[in-house]
């Protein structure tokens, strides 16, 4: 998992990338591919 400063650009990097946010925490998160996961805060 990757801590950046920009979810933006790791929301665009595959399409079934999607942004949740948990106890306070932005997460990318992504079923068919679990390498693009990211986090942001």
């Amino acid at each position: 998992m990757r801590v950046l400063s920009s979810l933006k650009s790791a929301k665009k990097r595959h399409p079934a990338c999607k942004i949740v946010r948990r106890k306070g925490r932005l997460y990318v998160i992504n079923k068919k591919n679990p390498r693009f996961k990211a986090r942001q805060g």
